[in-house]
Parts: structure tokens; C-alpha cells; sequence
């Protein structure tokens, strides 16, 4: 029963070096709800970018997707260019210059329309 508790104890001790390590190296946990299509989804963004070895774990995939979508991050901004009714640079807009957006709820104010069309995706999908 002792060597039980001493390795309990020891085990505890080394997690918690652990726990130390990674927040003295900056490192956070996440705890992220997925549903089960967000699951599958990510289960296979892990097989397709771990070709051909097995496949990488999710966090491994939700690390790579951040570096990658970030070095993506300044042509995807030149794309989007300027907003056609403040003439702010996109993707702030208008939120640059009044918390929440100047146009916010304007037909003409790309927000507006982005928003839109994002509510109809996440609708559907979610039917």
C-alpha cells in the first residue's frame, strides 16, 4: 500500500513539474467543445496533412492551422482591400474608427453583409 501512495505522490510531483514547465514557457490548455461534425471534420484535417504517416493529433492539426492561416493572414487582407461605403482597409472597416462598427447594420457596410452570410452558413449547417 505504501509503494502505491509513493508512486501516486511522485506521479503528482512530476505532473505538477510539468504544469510549471509549460506555464513558465508560456504554453496554455485549451478546452475546446466540438460537435460531432466539427470532430469528424478536424479528424480529417488530422489524416489529410499527416499523409503518408499516421495521423497527427488534434492538437497537433489546430497548431498547424493557426501558423498556416496566420502566414496567410496579410494576402488574405490585401484581397479584401477597402470597404466599398467607409474606405476603411478590410477586415477592421469602419470598427477602426467606432467600437462595433461606424455602419454597423447598414445594407451597404461590408460588416453588415459579412455577417449575413456568415448567419446563413452557420444556419444551414446547423439544420
Amino acid at each position: 500500500m505504501i509503494t502505491k501512495d509513493k508512486k501516486r505522490e511522485q506521479a503528482r510531483k512530476r505532473a505538477q513539474r510539468l504544469r510549471d514547465k509549460r506555464k513558465s514557457n508560456g504554453v496554455i490548455s485549451l478546452s475546446l467543445p466540438l460537435n460531432h461534425m466539427e470532430n469528424q471534420r478536424l479528424n480529417e484535417i488530422c489524416k489529410f496533412f499527416s499523409y503518408p504517416n499516421t495521423a497527427c493529433d488534434n492538437a497537433e492539426a489546430l497548431q498547424l492551422m493557426i501558423h498556416r492561416i496566420h502566414d496567410e493572414m496579410e494576402q488574405i487582407k490585401q484581397s479584401l482591400g477597402t470597404c466599398q461605403h467607409c474606405g476603411e482597409s478590410l477586415p477592421e472597416g469602419c470598427a477602426k474608427l467606432k467600437a462595433g462598427g461606424l455602419f454597423k447594420g447598414d445594407a451597404r457596410c461590408w460588416h453588415t453583409m459579412n455577417h449575413i452570410r456568415l448567419s446563413n452558413y452557420v444556419s444551414e449547417i446547423c439544420k
